[in-house]
């Protein structure tokens, strides 16, 4: 013998359980990891060796350079890239590498031959440091951001 419920009522339970279902699911949990970075292991992996042009000079923080002998403007660059199959250092090296070379891509616009008081700029909020930068690591996205002035310098 079968036994039909009737349409309406195998709907009502349907529904039913996916309120049960979702009402019990806990929040999704988004990675937004907050990680201080060595600036070394960007600037020396090979891609930063073969990419960054070493005729735009890049000073972190208060690093000290030559004099400045025009302002070209500051920028500010954000990159994100990829973390599924990398681990947070990789990511994070490659997003610095590619704000970095947007900081190089804007001095080039500008007539800059150099970028001084570059800092971690992360949500409008400045991290200066000369010798780590901060990243945010997440499940599916990492993220690093710089800003810095566009100068020209003596030599």
């Amino acid at each position: 013998m079968t036994f039909h419920l009737p349409f309406k009522v195998s709907l009502a339970a349907a529904m039913t359980g996916a309120l049960i279902m979702l009402a019990t699911a806990g929040p999704a949990q988004a990675r937004n990891t907050f990680l201080m970075q060595p600036l070394s292991e960007v600037m020396t992996q090979p891609e930063a060796q073969e990419k960054l042009d070493p005729s735009i000079r890049l000073y972190f923080a208060d690093q000290q350079h030559p004099a400045i002998q025009t302002r070209r403007g500051g920028f500010y660059s954000s990159n994100k890239v990829r973390a599924a199959l990398r681990t947070d250092d990789e990511s994070c090296r490659l997003a610095a590498l590619q704000s970095l070379l947007a900081l190089q891509e804007r001095a080039r616009q500008v007539g800059a031959n150099a970028i001084v008081n570059i800092t971690s700029y992360y949500e409008q909020r400045a991290n200066p440091d000369s010798q780590r930068y901060e990243c945010r690591a997440g499940n599916v996205v990492t993220e690093v951001a710089f800003k810095g002035d566009m100068v020209t310098l003596g030599q």
